[in-house]
């Protein structure tokens, strides 16, 4: 009976040394063998094609993440730790600037959202429910009309102002096609700051402190990116800006001026479009035609350059009016069907300056003369015509910064947009008094007088988008290439074997980096897999993506000298146990003690 207790012992043992040979060689410190790290090679399994993106197939290959369901996402481990990264930076920067940290709830009562509009304007992506009472809730997507009430509720006095409140949390939204893997999800993370002050100046001179703090936030992961002036959407306010990573699978195009630095999202963009262009449309006698439905039973009819896109927000900017738009082919245009089946009492054409030159040559065209008559025959009421910018701005449309100056130089140079496919991965938005006059957030005024509603602003990281845009922007065809500052792990040691000497040296190696450098405390991993082959450890480290990757193998034996490769380069430098330290500091990756 002995003997067998003794024989299943040694079983388990066996079975140990070949999953966790860090229980003998390597004591408390980290080892992959640890680590929850479901990496694969098998692509297959990942069900990869091209829609899923580049990001998100190296996530599921790397074991960072695992799908539960279409948009929702568990985050394993080493995502969890690049994800904190993130979040610690965010908070660094937040609290630069007074900002303080709550918690608010994500199931919220669909009454403020009806008092703002937005209950019936969210439209389809809204996760609405409602419990046994019948009482209506949404899952939020984002807090504008919790933070409102709540500080509404506790904010009286000019004293108590100005108040900047921030949170990282989950949200939602039911997205019709999740794609792209954390890219555009159903569940995300996020950091949202809403501030509140007592005038527009105040808010204004917040707007530009946060703006500057983002800038430090995405300075500090480390991947380039570019601030592009933006619609507010369905949030609101007067002033929008958006953060993006450049990348091909970015749904927003961003024009860029690379001589004066404009750039702008192509919804907000106004480019100009040159007299050869506009003489070039009419010659082809081709445009777009768009209708749509205003308020007080009026048509609007916008008419664009053929091939050109409509943009409504510009459209409800000129119209100061909600309303529909109702594509219609261009080769088969009957207005007379549309003004027979509705009785409409006025009509507003709106001339985008794509299509036009000037008034005569507007009477010229065909089809511009074939709307006019045939409305004129049909609606008694006045119709008026508006000249201006209704189109999304395309590359190639002339910058306005610098065509402005070119006319001021009086200089005939001229200077294109260039367009650049982008991954949103922030906003600022600055929003007055859109959400604390319906919700009643006011505040009394430092004279004597009403109480006047908090202007606002509110700003929004997409912490879970920028994890999976890092990627998306950061890889080559072995892997993830992490930015240092949010690198699961920045230095991933790999023994060759379970030979003594390289097991010393490895313990050795960890315990020298960590008292070196205080910013390499909690950041080494030791790959003791050694019952797995020295190339398939190497190539799953670079799969990860480690920043630096150190090799105890025969030429360590031979010579001394550990092999440091570095991830962004791939390069190979052969160095000796005391030059490490300073060589990770020359790289700037790591600050010495």
């Amino acid at each position: 009976m002995l003997n067998l207790f003794i024989e299943t012992v040694k079983k388990v043992i066996r079975t140990e040394e070949i999953f966790y040979p860090w229980s003998f060689g390597y004591s408390n410190r980290s080892c992959v063998s640890k680590i929850f790290l479901p990496t694969t090679k098998n692509t297959s399994s990942t069900k990869e094609n091209e829609q899923d993106g580049k990001s998100h197939r190296l996530m599921i290959r790397a074991g960072l993440i695992r799908q539960s369901s279409s948009g929702v996402y568990s985050l394993l481990p080493l995502a969890l730790r690049s994800l904190n990264k993130i979040e610690k930076i965010i908070d660094l920067e937040m609290t630069n600037i007074g900002a303080q940290k709550l918690s608010l709830p994500n199931l919220l009562s669909a009454n403020a959202w009806k008092r703002t509009g937005r209950w019936e304007s969210a439209g389809s992506e809204l996760f609405r429910l409602k419990d046994r009472k019948e009482s209506e809730f949404c899952l939020a997507p984002t807090h504008e009309e919790e933070i409102t009430l709540l500080v509404g509720h506790e904010v009286a006095s000019y004293r108590q102002l100005p108040l900047r409140l921030y949170q990282l949390g989950r949200k939602y939204r039911d997205e019709m096609r999740p794609r792209y893997g954390l890219l555009r999800g159903r569940e995300f993370i996020m950091k949202d700051l809403y501030t509140f002050d007592v005038s527009e100046e105040d808010a204004l001179r917040t707007y530009e402190e946060v703006s500057i703090a983002y800038k430090k936030i995405f300075e500090k992961i480390g991947v380039p990116f570019v601030i592009a002036d933006a619609d507010s959407g369905n949030i609101g306010g007067t002033k929008s800006h958006e953060f993006h990573f450049l990348s091909p699978v970015g749904e927003d195009l961003i024009l860029t001026c690379p001589h004066c630095g404009y750039s702008a999202n192509e919804e907000r963009a106004h480019g100009l479009v040159s007299p050869t262009k506009q003489i070039s449309s009419h010659v082809n006698q081709k445009q777009t035609v768009n209708f749509g439905i205003g308020k007080n039973n009026r048509l609007i009819i916008s008419i664009l350059e053929f091939g050109r896109v409509l943009n409504v927000s510009k459209l409800k900017a000129a119209n100061s009016e909600n309303f529909e738009i109702i594509p219609i082919r261009n080769d088969n245009v009957d207005i007379k069907d549309i003004l027979n089946n509705n009785n409409f009492e006025a009509v507003d054409i709106y001339v985008d300056n794509t299509f036009q030159t000037n008034s005569s040559d507007l009477k010229s065209n065909q089809l511009f003369n074939k709307i006019i008559s045939e409305i004129q025959s049909i609606v008694k009421h006045p119709t008026s015509i508006h000249h201006g910018d209704f189109h999304n701005t395309s590359p190639g449309d002339e910058c306005p910064v610098c065509s402005i100056t070119s006319v001021l130089n009086h200089s005939e140079s001229l200077y294109p947009l260039f367009g650049h496919r982008a991954i949103e991965v922030g906003h600022t938005f600055l929003l007055g008094t859109k959400y604390s006059e319906p919700l009643k957030a006011t505040f009394a005024p430092e004279n004597v007088g009403e109480l006047r509603p908090i202007q606002m602003g509110c700003y929004g990281l997409g912490i879970s988008r920028i994890l999976a845009a890092i990627i998306e922007t950061s890889h080559d065809e072995y892997g993830i290439i992490w930015p240092s500052s949010v690198a699961p792990y920045k230095v991933c040691i790999i023994p060759s074997s379970d030979e003594p000497t390289i097991q010393e040296s490895t313990r050795n190696l960890f315990d020298l980096l960590t008292s070196t450098s205080h910013e390499l405390n909690g950041e080494i991993l030791i790959d003791d897999r050694t019952n797995l082959s020295l190339g398939y450890r190497i190539k799953d480290s670079e799969l990860v993506g480690y920043p630096w990757m150190m090799i105890l193998g025969r030429r360590f034996l031979d010579s001394g000298r550990v092999e440091v490769h570095e991830r962004k380069t791939r390069q190979r430098i052969d160095l000796k146990f005391d030059e490490i330290g300073n060589f990770l500091l020359k790289s700037h990756d790591v600050d010495l003690c």
